[in-house]
């Protein structure tokens, strides 16, 4: 092998030696970036809580501004409806909630103990199953029993937060005014920042995003807001405990597809059956027209066919989210998969398109 064959296996071999040293490194730094990215999301969370709510409000801006509402009296309409009625809502039902959940706290060990008395019925009617399927019973209820107490102190520890925090909560709307009142000045300068040649495939793709994305977020949000609160009437109509508490937990996880109202409905059903088991029954109806309703009438009337992905895929995509990131890979889990398939069409277009323009070789 003579000394100019030599270099391309030098080169690669010098460049796997610096992928593995920034890998070891980075393995090395890694609680303390750990602690750096946490700190820098702690101060910048007010900002991006900010841009996710004026990038939910924009279109509705932009609606009233082509009925012919100038800007700043459509931003101004916008502005107080939505921050209205979260302030109203906070305001009526955050006694109501932290009330629940105090109550719960302090009923979990009567709670309990009413499952252990079931548990021992079980158990003695069924003294002649393997002890294997008693083993893994116990389990379940240990997992189910450990499950709820993290979901309830996660509660306690947000609100607590919150109230830690009501001077960055306040930036909020200050900051989401004004990227409403300066959105198209920000879009400029943001493509000002971009080269000139990526600009145009750029705004294509920002666009494409939006559209499949946005309509879908926006949409799904409503869904869960409308589905929680229905929950909760339904849950208080039949005399549920908590039922504040548990429609909200219900709309939340709705967020989570096909697997969502599955975890939503544990802890309803959970603690229907300390009531008796005909409630548990009425709250297992409930659920599941609840679940048909939201997926025949209401999650087609308000989301449509926004994003066109196959049940199978989506399926996938929730369970590398979960065991990537639990609950809240879930979550994440489909709105990250829409965004990369964009990113992936389009810079395949790109690098096709690139292709297909190159002037044919003469030989």
């Amino acid at each position: 092998m003579t000394k100019w064959t030599a270099l391309p296996w030098l080169k690669i071999l010098a460049i796997l030696l610096l992928l593995f040293l920034n890998c070891w490194i980075a393995l090395k730094l890694f609680p303390y970036v750990g602690h750096a990215l946490g700190y820098l999301l702690k101060v910048l969370a007010p900002f991006l809580i900010a841009v996710f709510i004026a990038y939910l409000l924009h279109p509705l801006v932009e609606g009233l501004h082509r009925q012919g509402i100038a800007r700043l009296p459509a931003i101004a309409i916008i502005y107080i409806l939505f921050f209205g009625t979260v302030i109203y809502a906070g305001i009526k039902g955050t006694p109501i909630f932290i009330k629940e959940l105090k109550s719960f706290a302090k009923q979990a060990p009567e709670l309990s103990e009413m499952y252990r008395d079931h548990v021992n019925r079980f158990y003695y009617a069924t003294s002649d199953w393997p002890e294997t399927v008693h083993d893994h019973f116990d389990r379940l209820v240990a997992s189910l029993e450990a499950g709820l107490n993290r979901i309830v102190r996660k509660i306690v520890e947000t609100i607590q937060w919150l109230f830690r925090s009501a001077f960055t909560i306040l930036l909020i709307p200050f900051i989401v005014f004004y990227l409403l009142k300066d959105y198209e000045r920000i879009k400029a300068w943001l493509v000002r920042l971009t080269p000139q040649r990526w600009r145009e495939p750029a705004r294509a793709l920002i666009r494409d995003v939006d559209l499949s994305l946005g309509s879908y977020i926006r949409g799904q949000l409503l869904v869960c807001c409308v589905l929680g609160g229905v929950a909760a009437v339904g849950l208080w109509l039949l005399g549920i405990p908590y039922a504040i508490l548990l429609g909200s937990f219900i709309g939340i996880t709705d967020i989570i597809p096909y697997f969502g109202p599955l975890l939503g409905a544990v802890p309803a059903v959970f603690i229907a059956v300390t009531v008796s088991v005909k409630q548990a029954i009425f709250v297992v109806l409930l659920i599941a027209v609840l679940q048909f309703l939201e997926g025949n009438v209401i999650s087609p009337l308000i989301v449509g066919k926004s994003v066109h992905i196959h049940p199978i895929v989506i399926m996938l995509s929730l369970v590398i989210g979960g065991d990537v990131a639990g609950v809240v890979g879930m979550l994440l889990s489909v709105p990250v998969f829409v965004t990369l398939r964009v990113f992936v069409r389009h810079f395949w277009h790109y690098y096709k398109k690139k292709i297909d323009n190159r002037e044919p070789s003469h030989l």
